[in-house]
């Protein structure tokens, strides 16, 4: 297979860091007193600007598989055999969850012993890449015809469920339904992100990454990248506006344009939906084709930094919310006694939030904090790529 040359791959960092960015956005949220809502994406009852703040995290976790089957395309050059690149995918994977239910899940909590974990975004990546290593053993084409069979049918199966506390019920909430399993010791679990749908986007994305690395990712190459992704957009049109196939929500005209664009906007994405793929991907695939125009400089630097260093950006920017918001409980006049930690997940007094400004404050200080700390990391990764924290962070 040929080796691409890394300076070609400048945009994949780019939409990356963009990604990190809405991510931080999203995560931010959680602090901000006007979030309070039972579902920021409810379409008659959420703020127009706590749905679009809401939205753009739409794009993260799907664009996150898309870019990792992407990426194992990139590097299945660097191993010998098949064997050896699908065993680095599978170990990979089982590493991203252990971190899901450790570092990342500690980051939410500052707890390890809060009861409650949320098998979320990390821990679908993870089974992606043990699934995509598996099938890979057997075959590209396997990859591929699971890939396509998952992603264009497993909506097909919305209705599908199990007797709670039955082995099925447990397996299917795994695979396919959001739910709250129970565990022994009084532990528990939300299957947050079922992961089929991601083993499904991610075998795609890997089939895509090999046609464009074996094309050494040309520019008509790329510009089939980006008729695909128009494709995406209008087949998600059609699908949505004439509720046909593809999700679980309707989309619904109402007397005002603008909840009827919202709903437009709101397919689901727990599981991710055939028309969320479609519309997330679409997008995504449009926008790599215009970043790869785009020439490193200040301006996107600090985007290629947090792309770069996403698995490390992921973890600096949940900890120092966290971090911050515990540091503004005295600033908003709240006692540290009045915190719940241990109760809640979080661990905030009740009643504790930001303005929807002072958040947006809050995302540019923690955009340019976690900037800052992963411009550090980066040359020590450079220099220690064979120790565990430089590998899978």
């Amino acid at each position: 297979m040929q080796q691409v040359k890394s300076k070609r791959l400048h945009h994949l960092d780019i939409l990356r860091g963009i990604i990190i960015v809405f991510m931080i956005v999203d995560h931010a949220m959680v602090y901000c007193l006007d979030y309070a809502v039972t579902d920021p994406m409810d379409v008659t009852n959420t703020p127009t600007g706590i749905f679009l703040s809401r939205f753009v995290s739409h794009f993260c976790a799907p664009l996150f598989v898309f870019l990792a089957g992407l990426s194992a395309a990139i590097t299945e050059s660097r191993y010998l055999t098949t064997h050896s690149f699908a065993k680095a995918l599978v170990v990979r994977g089982l590493v991203l969850i252990a971190f899901e239910f450790t570092i990342i899940s500690w980051s939410w909590s500052f707890n390890p012993l809060y009861p409650m974990l949320y098998a979320q975004v990390i821990w679908a990546i993870g089974w992606g890449f043990v699934g995509l290593g598996l099938l890979r053993l057997i075959g590209v084409k396997v990859v591929g015809m699971f890939g396509l069979a998952v992603v264009l049918t497993h909506n097909l199966f919305d209705g599908v469920s199990f007797g709670v506390d039955s082995v099925p019920h447990y397996i299917w909430s795994v695979l396919h339904q959001k739910n709250v399993l129970e565990l022994p010791f009084g532990w528990r679990v939300r299957t947050t992100y079922p992961v089929l749908p991601v083993m499904g986007l991610m075998c795609v994305a890997y089939l895509l990454g090999r046609y464009y690395v074996n094309h050494n990712f040309s520019r008509e190459v790329e510009k089939k990248g980006l008729l695909l992704g128009g494709a995406c957009l209008l087949t998600y049109s059609i699908l949505r506006v004439n509720n046909l196939y593809g999700d679980m929500s309707q989309f619904i005209v109402y007397d005002s344009p603008l909840l009827t664009l919202m709903s437009f906007l709101n397919p689901t994405k727990y599981p991710l939906s055939l028309q969320f793929m479609l519309l997330t991907v679409g997008v995504g695939l449009i926008g790599l084709f215009f970043l790869a125009k785009v020439k490193p400089a200040f301006s996107t630097s600090f985007l290629q930094v947090l792309g770069k260093t996403s698995m490390f950006s992921y973890l600096a920017h949940l900890y120092l919310l966290h971090a911050i918001s515990w540091l503004l409980i005295p600033v908003l006049g709240y006692q540290f006694s009045q915190m719940t930690y241990g109760s809640t997940l979080i661990g905030l007094p009740e009643g504790f939030g930001l303005s929807f400004v002072a958040t947006y404050l809050l995302v540019v200080l923690v955009v340019c904090l976690t900037t800052l700390l992963a411009r550090l990391y980066l040359p020590w990764r450079r220099a220690n790529q064979g120790r565990f924290i430089a590998k899978y962070i």
